[in-house]
């Protein structure tokens, strides 16, 4: 106990001195206040590092349509009412009604009628085109995107500048269901949307657009090629599609679309090491430039 007692008999006398010496304790005030204010970025960064959940696919999810809704028995829900919308835009569009079919995707696609549709999975490849995808919208947009369109286009870059619109597929989305219902025992919910009338009729066109669209075409290789073909393939079927996610379509209904699908461009990687280049490529095909622009042979 003697030795306790001589431990605390300074910091007594400190504590007691503090109270009797008043200039002291306004000034104990400013400080401890200004330490709090020098400590956010460090207690910031502390927070920031506790795990509260995976958020790889934030971005990606930020826009995703769900399937919920789409069963062996039903066919309704926010990805199936998309996947109606753009079949009857993509009717308007084949026969010249260019305003109907904007004002049917509008609620997707903005008022300057153009957006990606993404599918995706969990992995890494997807979380690599999340934080690409995300960084191009929020940081690299005006880099990479409007001022590359000044420079290619010129006077008509504004048929390429649209705002950024975009809408994502998660292929393997688990749908809550009560612990006695068996819908999804057998089959997912994606897997429900690839036998449905919408998807099919979307597939036509994802499959005529496919292998004519300038990215196809501008593949070097004949080994790329089949690649890309057998990708198109697969994304139909029940027991493969998995093998074509990721996949990412390009819908344009700007000015800059002159050809008869309102779908420009489908491709199922992002080519590029690192989330600058990746965006990149995903910037290019924006613009149609580099890989995605028309190149006579």
């Amino acid at each position: 106990m003697k030795f306790l007692k001589a431990l605390a008999t300074p910091f007594v006398k400190l504590w007691r001195w503090i109270k009797e010496t008043a200039w002291v304790q306004p000034l104990l005030i400013v400080g401890l206040i200004f330490g709090v204010i020098f400590s956010i970025p460090s207690i910031t960064s502390w927070v920031s590092s506790w795990d509260f959940g995976d958020d790889t696919y934030t971005w990606l999810e930020g826009q995703k349509l769900s399937l919920k809704g789409v069963t062996d028995t039903a066919t309704e829900g926010d990805a199936y009412t998309f996947f109606e919308k753009f079949n009857e835009a993509e009717a308007a569009w084949q026969t010249g009604d260019k305003a109907k079919a904007k004002s049917t995707l509008e609620s997707y696609t903005g008022n300057q009628n153009k957006m990606f549709l993404y599918f995706y999975k969990e992995d890494t490849t997807c979380a690599d085109i999340n934080d690409a995808s995300n960084y191009l919208e929020h940081e690299g947009w005006q880099a990479k995107v409007s001022e590359k369109a000044s420079t290619i286009y010129g006077n008509d870059a504004g048929k390429y500048n649209q705002a950024f619109k975009y809408k994502s597929i998660h292929v393997e989305e688990k749908i809550d269901v009560e612990a006695d219902d068996h819908t999804y025992d057998d089959f997912s919910a994606f897997e429900y949307l690839l036998v449905s009338k919408a998807y099919n009729s979307y597939f036509n066109t994802i499959w005529d657009v496919a292998q004519t669209c300038n990215y196809y075409k501008n593949l070097d290789t004949s080994s790329a090629k089949t690649t890309f073909t057998n990708n198109i393939d697969n994304i139909i079927k029940k027991d493969s599609y998995l093998s074509s996610t990721p996949y990412i379509v390009l819908i344009d209904m700007s000015e800059a679309n002159t050809s008869t699908h309102i779908v420009t461009n489908v491709f199922f990687s992002v080519d590029g090491s690192t989330k600058y280049t990746k965006a990149d490529f995903l910037a290019h095909a924006w613009l149609s430039s580099v890989e995605f622009e028309a190149k006579t042979k």
